[in-house]
């Protein structure tokens, strides 16, 4: 769903300056393939012509080639009528929580698409909206007493503009036993590897607790929450949407703040979350693309591929949403069918696959330390060192619209390692690195050795 709306309700703890009593805490574990992985978002109507599972499923050697480990498909469910927004209506109007799109197939396509993705190795999430769904939905139709109503007695949107859609009450337990067989059915009997949770916010936690305790008895998920409540990733979350980097990013590029702001994003998720708790970072995705601007309009061709380079090499859980690969430049709507374009010509796909496979390649960029490297010129160029003990990266990046040259602070030891370039395997001198040049929206990602 649209961001803005449940940005209101944010934790205020998340912009504290003072450590809250979450950031005492360690995040619950997770598994290895959730730390490590590149997560890619596939809207099924956007992703082909025919917007079928068939189609992604052709697709998928083209997405294991590309570099990335977990698909999450935005909603798969049947779509609302009633009230309905657009010709289509919103993938987040759910009418049967059990039921799939038409649209995209039947859960036969479904369950090839998901063993054919499991052979490739890949993991595979589905959206899950379980704030609110259809006012024609088969819950509303059998159960009225599940959902909210106002003081007069109407039954009402979660907020008012989301006009098609009618809120769902947590105070009853009965819908939460059902909400939560149906999760379990989900990934017991279908087999899906998890959840990507829409404004998980809205929900009460201790609903999201209760659910990650029945599907943790099944077999090992990951749970993405769109929201960023720091008490999320104690029991029930395993990642959660840094909104806080994305507009940091946009603001940086805008001019509005200088580099700062991303130690500033950092120290301040320290002082809000759970120790190790994994933030997902992205410079896009389909909110994004469809209410403001795809990545490439929004940023230009330099400074998406400079925001990519970030998301990749700073602390968190890397997302890439379909298109962004071939530079797609159009707003996928999400009440109408539009196509992604992939037969254009442009770098963007091999600029990916580089990306991902200097993050494989060096560990540090999915669990090392973070430190920042000072520099004479932070007011556009950020400069930090990721490592593990182990393997060490050193990465640049020019915010400005203009060529900078910096002088950075490196440790003494330094001046003493072997520096090479990850996207061209060139090695540097060290005097080129302690005092780098960049192009506008320039980077530069060494491994150190």
């Amino acid at each position: 769903m649209k961001k803005s709306f449940f940005l209101i309700g944010l934790s205020l703890s998340l912009f504290a300056q003072q450590p809250t009593p979450y950031a005492q805490e360690t995040a619950r574990p997770s598994e290895d393939w959730v730390k490590n992985g590149i997560i890619y978002e596939i809207y099924p109507r956007a992703f082909s012509k025919a917007g079928t599972f068939a189609e992604i499923e052709q697709r998928l050697p083209e997405l294991k080639k590309l570099g990335v480990t977990t698909l999450w498909l935005m909603p798969i469910h049947p779509v609302g009528i009633e009230k309905r927004k657009g010709t289509l209506g919103s993938p987040y109007s759910i009418k049967d929580y059990y039921g799939i799109n038409p649209e995209f197939g039947n859960i036969d396509d479904f369950k090839q698409l998901l063993n054919k993705s499991h052979e490739l190795g890949f993991k595979l999430i589905i959206d899950l909206v379980a704030n609110h769904t259809s006012w024609d939905s088969k819950m509303f139709t059998e159960h009225p007493e599940w959902f909210t109503k106002d003081s007069a007695g109407n039954f009402i949107p979660p907020v008012s503009d989301w006009s098609d859609v009618v809120d769902l009450n947590y105070d009853n337990k009965e819908m939460r036993r059902y909400m939560i067989e149906m999760l379990k059915y989900w990934v017991r009997d279908i087999g899906i590897d998890g959840f990507r949770c829409d404004v998980s916010e809205m929900v009460p936690t201790d609903f999201w607790n209760d659910a990650r305790a029945a599907l943790d008895s099944i077999k090992p998920i990951m749970m993405l929450s769109e929201g960023q409540y720091p008490e999320q990733h104690l029991k029930a979350f395993d990642l959660t949407y840094s909104w806080n980097f994305y507009n940091a990013v946009k603001d940086i590029v805008d001019g509005k703040k200088t580099t700062v702001e991303l130690d500033s994003v950092l120290s301040r998720e320290a002082a809000a979350f759970p120790k190790n708790s994994i933030r997902m970072r992205f410079s896009s995705n389909h909110d994004e693309n469809a209410w403001d601007k795809p990545d490439v309009e929004r940023l230009g061709a330099e400074g998406a591929k400079l925001a990519a380079v970030l998301v990749n090499t700073f602390p968190g859980a890397p997302l890439i949403y379909n298109g962004q690969e071939v530079g797609n430049n159009i707003k996928l709507g999400l009440f109408e069918k539009f196509e992604i374009n992939w037969t254009k010509k442009n770098s963007y796909t091999s600029f990916y696959q580089k990306l991902f496979e200097i993050r494989k390649n060096n560990p540090s960029l999915a669990g090392g330390d973070h430190q920042t490297v000072k520099n004479n010129r932070s007011d556009h160029i950020y400069t930090f060192i990721r490592t593990d003990g182990m393997n060490t990266v050193l990465a640049a990046f020019n915010f400005s619209n203009s060529e900078r040259t910096a002088q950075l602070e490196l440790p003494k030891i330094f001046s003493l390692l072997k520096f090479t370039n990850a996207f061209t395997g060139k090695t540097v001198a060290y005097k080129n690195v302690k005092k780098i040049t960049l192009p506008k929206f320039g980077y530069r990602v060494f491994v150190v050795e």
